[in-house]
């Protein structure tokens, strides 16, 4: 199984649009709330002329979307964040699309994931990738990952 990570470009919009509002999706978020159609292109146009800050690809298996990617800089930290549609779930997609996107990093140091407590399948996921537990609380997980850079 063959995955490509490319990174997000305004024509993604609808598809991140109908991947950010899916149920189980707004389950596992922060943030529960429906997303707006006009906030969200907001969003995007914002996300995408913040290179130096955001770091997003859609993850595609055979030229088709499957998922999304984020490192999202915010006081100095690089949280990672990502979904996977429905359909593509349970079969390890999400753990291979996050090495890879992990190995290609260059010039940050540490990521953060933020993982809600009921979401199991996100916490063996991190778990895996060796991203260590920091902080649990009644809400969520707190990871930390330290990037190897193969920089000298």
């Amino acid at each position: 199984m063959v995955l490509q990570l490319k990174k997000i470009k305004f024509e993604d919009k609808k598809i991140l649009f109908k991947w950010a509002n899916l149920k189980s999706v707004r389950n596992n978020s922060l943030k529960k709330k429906k997303i707006s159609y006009s906030h969200h292109l907001n969003w995007i146009k914002k996300y995408l002329n913040n290179d130096l800050r955001n770091i997003g690809k859609i993850i595609y298996k055979q030229k088709k979307p499957i998922g999304l990617i984020r490192l999202d800089k915010k006081n100095k930290v690089y949280f990672i964040s990502y979904l996977i549609a429905p359909k593509y779930r349970k079969k390890g997609y999400a753990y291979k699309a996050l090495k890879l996107f992990i190995k290609k990093i260059k010039k940050i140091k540490k990521i953060v994931a933020i993982v809600m407590n009921n979401n199991k399948a996100s916490i063996k996921i991190f778990e895996k990738l060796s991203f260590k537990l920091m902080l649990k609380t009644n809400k969520y997980y707190k990871f930390i990952y330290n990037v190897k850079n193969k920089e000298k």
